[in-house]
């Protein structure tokens, strides 16, 4: 009943209205709802986790964690409060404050899948964003500029271009020697476990692993850098000595794979062997991995043995292959977050020219053009398109350009006022681009939909009650008959996803769809299952023409009763059958909880 008062309703009641608010991205309504089951039920854990997240989506910060930490304090068992208070601190840059909420998590909830991949991703995030790991990036990166140049030279056809190249050569050599120095420098500053953390990180970088380090390879590697060096029985002695921890409850059965926790330990144990400290070792191997040649593309023994050298013929093969495409990505990448901005892209171009004006609009341009998605950010593939786009307009080879930014992008200078100023009135200039942008694509889809005459058609066929809106049962209906005729899906499960897509074009949220949102409604949905429109509709006009037997108007409406929950707050992106990066729901699928989609 729609018209119930909150007044009137249970706390169960008011919790599921604020879930269907929460589901239809209307925050404020969600925390109106929560608040009023809170009021009945002020001990409901899961309830305060789920205002928390609706008031961390409206960014009221302050609010959310005040909830996340009731929640907690109510039931340190309840993994999700642990897990909200985090993501609180997350969105804060909270980066210690968040490690810490996923390990209390953890101590009370130690089996949490949730908090477990929230707490290695946290550590992950903190340590790329240290300025150790932007050292060591940056000294690989001037080093494969260096050798570049140096290569160029030895094939010089004159004494001229030599003489360049060289010059190029010993610049960009003192640049990775300062970087070098600077990790050095960063290094010396950092505790004990957090050499570790920067450690394991960098092995797993270099190994091309993603969640744990190869033993072996790992043993194999140590042996082979100190080989050559004085202490090489005393290194060998230690990891013929440390057992590899034990796998689960067996003694005897030695894990292949170290996951952080578990290199740690065993790290700690080499060093007692070694009768060093874990300072001087964590260091050894951090200089052993990159800091083992003179150049960045003679593999060191470190990486070699781990096996993630690449072949020259695999880097022409593929651009995104290549490592300095890789290392200008890292550099531009200033926050660590694995996308690159507007800002960013300004900053780097600006770098290059010395021209902020010519940068920032030219990062504007380029922006809106590789930014199919309007994500207003880049990813790594779309940024390799963009650098090459500025490699064709510069006339540069990519070497040429790489050369060129990475020198750029190594400079310590500190921005003017003026200059980011500039940036930030481009960028405010784009973000209303973008945005005319969309609303002139949501118009042209909407008048090539509404220009058909058979759309009309389809919309009084679906408009069963003749009311001039289509509802959602009305919709559902319709959806589920084109499906069960074109033999994509006949269970009211998969024709109540779609359904719930389409309905999410409702703009003014009176949970029915008028002419011009169905009509745009219709252009997306034939875009996300790649049907030309006017084909889509066509044939959505014909099954819909014909009578549905009395078997079937009894299959619909038996099912529509038993499985279809419609309510105010339907999802409106819920389904999207040909999408790419659509963000997965992490949560544990306990009942009370929220979709989370703050991974």
């Amino acid at each position: 009943n729609n018209t119930q008062s909150k007044d009137d309703m249970s706390a169960k009641e008011a919790k599921e209205k604020g879930r269907d608010a929460y589901k239809g991205e209307k925050w404020e309504d969600a925390i109106e709802h929560f608040t009023a089951s809170l009021t009945q039920e002020p001990s409901d854990a899961p309830c305060l986790a789920l205002r928390s997240s609706a008031y961390q989506k409206l960014g009221n910060l302050e609010k959310a964690l005040e909830d996340a930490n009731a929640s907690v304090a109510l039931n340190p068992d309840y993994a999700r409060g642990h897990f909200r208070k985090a993501c609180v601190y997350s969105v804060m840059k909270e980066s210690e404050m968040e490690i810490q909420a996923y390990e209390t998590g953890l101590n009370n909830c130690p089996d949490d899948k949730s908090l477990q991949r929230g707490l290695e991703i946290a550590r992950r995030v903190q340590t790329a964003s240290t300025k150790a790991s932007h050292a060591a990036n940056t000294s690989m990166a001037t080093l494969e500029a260096a050798n570049s140049r140096s290569m160029k030279a030895n094939s010089s056809k004159d004494i001229s271009s030599f003489v360049t190249q060289t010059k190029w050569n010993l610049e960009l050599q003192m640049r990775a020697l300062q970087s070098k120095l600077d990790l050095v420098k960063e290094l010396g500053q950092m505790t004990a476990n957090a050499k570790l953390d920067f450690l394991y990180n960098l092995l797993l970088e270099d190994s091309g692993a993603s969640e744990a380090i190869a033993l072996d390879k790992f043993q194999a590697a140590l042996k082979t850098t100190s080989s050559n060096l004085p202490f090489a029985d005393e290194v060998n002695g230690a990891l013929e000595t440390v057992k590899a921890p034990s796998a689960g409850s067996d003694p005897n059965a030695a894990v292949t794979k170290l996951k952080r926790d578990e290199f740690q330990t065993y790290c700690q144990q080499l060093v007692t062997a070694m009768n060093t400290t874990v300072n001087d070792f964590s260091e050894f191997v951090v200089y052993q991995v990159k800091f083992g040649s003179n150049t960045a593309s003679d593999t060191t023994e470190m990486e070699r043995t781990a096996g993630v050298s690449s072949t020259m013929a695999d880097k022409k093969k593929n651009i995104l292959n290549d490592p300095r495409m890789m290392a200008l990505f890292v550099m531009f990448d200033k926050d660590a977050d694995s996308t690159v901005d507007f800002k960013e892209v300004a900053i780097g171009l600006y770098k290059l020219s010395n021209n902020m004006e010519d940068s920032a609009k030219n990062a504007a341009a380029l922006l809106l053009m590789m930014d199919q998605n309007d994500e207003r950010v880049l990813t790594y593939e779309t940024f390799a398109r963009l650098i090459m786009s500025v490699a064709a307009a510069s006339n540069l080879t990519f070497d040429e350009l790489a050369d060129q930014l990475t020198l750029a992008l190594t400079d310590k200078s500190e921005l003017s006022e003026e200059v980011m100023n500039e940036i930030i009135m481009v960028e405010e200039n784009l973000e209303k681009i973008q945005q005319a942008q969309a609303e002139n694509n949501e118009r042209k889809k909407t008048m090539d939909a509404l220009s058909y005459s058979r759309t009309q058609k389809l919309f009084d066929l679906w408009d069963a009650n003749g009311d001039g809106s289509i509802d959602f049962q009305e919709l559902l209906r319709g959806i589920r008959k084109y499906l069960k005729a074109s033999n994509l899906a006949a269970n009211i499960v998969e024709a109540e996803k779609d359904a719930l897509m389409i309905m999410g074009h409702d703009k003014d949220s009176n949970q029915s769809l008028d002419k011009e949102e169905f009509a745009y409604a219709m252009a997306n949905y034939a875009e996300s299952i790649q049907k030309p429109l006017h084909e889509l509709i066509d044939f959505m006009v014909v099954v819909g023409s014909k009578e549905t037997s009395k078997v079937e108007e009894f299959e619909m409406t038996y099912s529509e009763m038993n499985n279809v929950t419609m309510s105010k707050g339907y999802q409106k992106s819920a389904f999207k059958r040909s999408s790419l990066g659509i963000i997965v729901d992490l949560g544990e699928g306990d009942e009370d909880e929220e979709e989370e989609d703050d991974w």
